[in-house]
């Protein structure tokens, strides 16, 4: 499965991100995230649902959360070191954990949307 932005008319940037995605739907897999791992390859996602804060608790790395609405358009993007907790974001329904930079390197802002593939 992938997620992937959909490309705006009216925009200028020229890559598009797409990501191979898990999903976190059980309470433990939502708990674990990507805890105890080593690092997150620029090309991979974890999509959290039902969820509209993240922890950072024992990650070995920083990652790009980007909060997402239940049509999978972007409400916010933030940046989390290890050892943090975000606060909920008004509107966001879901979460997709990225590489940190990620977001800043496709310029993933505030109203793009995705789809699953």
């Amino acid at each position: 499965m992938f997620i992937k932005r959909l490309k705006s008319i009216s925009s200028s940037v020229s890559h598009n991100p797409c990501f191979g995605l898990t999903t976190a739907g059980s309470l433990y897999s939502r708990f674990m995230g990507l805890m105890f791992r080593r690092d997150l390859r620029p090309d991979q996602a974890m999509l959290i649902k039902n969820c509209n804060w993240v922890h950072t608790m024992f990650m070995r790395f920083s990652i790009d959360v980007v909060y997402l609405d239940k049509t999978l358009r972007v409400v916010a993007v933030k940046q989390l070191k290890p050892f943090r907790f975000s606060m909920p974001v008004k509107g966001a329904v879901q979460v997709m954990e990225i590489k940190a930079g990620t977001a800043a390197y496709f310029t993933i802002t505030a109203g793009d949307r995705f789809v699953i593939q």
